[in-house]
């Protein structure tokens, strides 16, 4: 009886995939439970030299380092660190350059993409899975130039290189070839508005009971349900006589511009942050308020608003999204939200930096 009913289990997918998504949710929260106490005893001025061969993501942190996404943060990042740690990449292979290692996560995205764009949801599973292995790509060849310019635990973006552009030009390139992956896989599986293709929409609850007299009853269990959470920012149901190419390629667009336009502003106050926090002021007075500003509560929540909602884990949302075939109601739920939600945590970060900036002088 017990074998049955492990058998039962491991043949449940949708009860495997939520045990996997608490386990991941609940590392992170943990994970980011000790980043918030290690922040608290942390200065990111003066912080101990990183000992060769531990690599830690809390020892040494930088503004760039705490406002990454978790999934980043803690799994595609350390996984990075630690191949090169144990296999010693960077240094047996040291004519391979930090921009030829941007350039095959480059050309990896465009395989993923066309997988993604694949009616086949096998394909499109594992076009998701070589996505996340071009974003491992994209840490490694952080790792590489770190190791190259002996720079290791210095995770900051160093704007005047060459590197930096290539490295961003490819990330950018690479998340608009994905977005143009789940387009084509849209205009394939989306009926369109041409007549060809007929569709019923599944209704969103429960029909209401009708009387003799064609009025809802009374007793209807959806008298007053009869809407759904997603419509509030668009409605996600589908008509009969199809979409237009034009609407789905608006709707793609507009999730598209959301993730530069997040992608963008992180960066942005990345760099003003690392200004602020990183800066070795020279005077007790500033630096106890440097101090003060870092540990404080309206930065954490800054901080970590920033970590939910930067541009690669819209991208990692984008995937679990067509990763559980879910992506045209993701992406009509998303479609406006998103841009509110990184309008409200630009502003509160822009309040913050210059709150911060007047108590410091700068």
């Amino acid at each position: 009886m017990i074998s049955h009913f492990a058998m039962n289990i491991s043949c449940n997918g949708k009860f495997i995939a939520i045990l996997c998504s608490a386990i991941i949710l609940a590392f992170f929260v943990a994970m980011d439970t000790h980043l918030y106490f290690t922040l608290q005893q942390t200065s990111l001025v003066h912080q101990d030299p990183r000992v060769p061969g531990h690599w830690s993501p809390f020892k040494p942190l930088s503004v760039k380092l705490i406002m990454t996404d978790p999934f980043n943060h803690y799994i595609i990042g350390p996984s990075a660190e630690y191949f090169d740690e144990i296999t010693s990449f960077s240094k047996v292979f040291y004519f391979i350059t930090p921009n030829m290692i941007s350039l095959t996560h480059l050309a990896t995205s465009f395989i993923s993409a066309k997988m993604v764009a694949s009616e086949s949801l096998g394909k499109r599973r594992f076009g998701v899975i070589l996505y996340q292995f071009r974003s491992w790509l994209d840490d490694l060849d952080g790792v590489v130039y770190r190791s190259h310019t002996n720079q290791r635990g210095n995770y900051q973006s160093n704007h005047n290189t060459l590197g930096y552009y290539v490295d961003i030009y490819s990330d950018i390139i690479g998340g608009v070839v994905l977005m143009f992956g789940t387009l084509f896989y849209l205009f394939k599986s989306l009926p369109l508005a041409n007549g060809k293709q007929a569709y019923t929409p599944l209704p969103l609850t429960k029909p209401q009971e009708v009387n003799s007299s064609g009025q809802v009853s009374v007793n209807s269990p959806n008298r007053n349900l009869n809407f759904s959470f997603l419509n509030i920012f668009g409605s996600s149901d589908r008509p009969t006589h199809g979409y237009t190419k034009k609407f789905i390629f608006y709707k793609v667009l507009c999730v598209g511009m959301c993730v530069f336009v997040a992608s963008g502003t992180w960066d942005k106050v990345v760099e003003k942050y690392t200004a602020i926090f990183q800066t070795d002021l020279q005077d007790p007075v500033l630096e106890s308020i440097q101090t003060d500003a870092l540990h404080s509560g309206s930065l954490w929540l800054i901080i970590y608003l920033w970590r939910i909602w930067e541009g690669q884990c819209i991208i990692h949302m984008v995937c679990i999204a067509v990763f559980i075939d879910r992506i045209w109601e993701f992406f009509t739920f998303f479609q406006y939200l998103g841009y509110i939600i990184i309008f409200f945590v630009n502003l509160l970060s822009y309040i913050h930096i210059s709150q911060v900036r007047n108590a410091l002088k700068m």
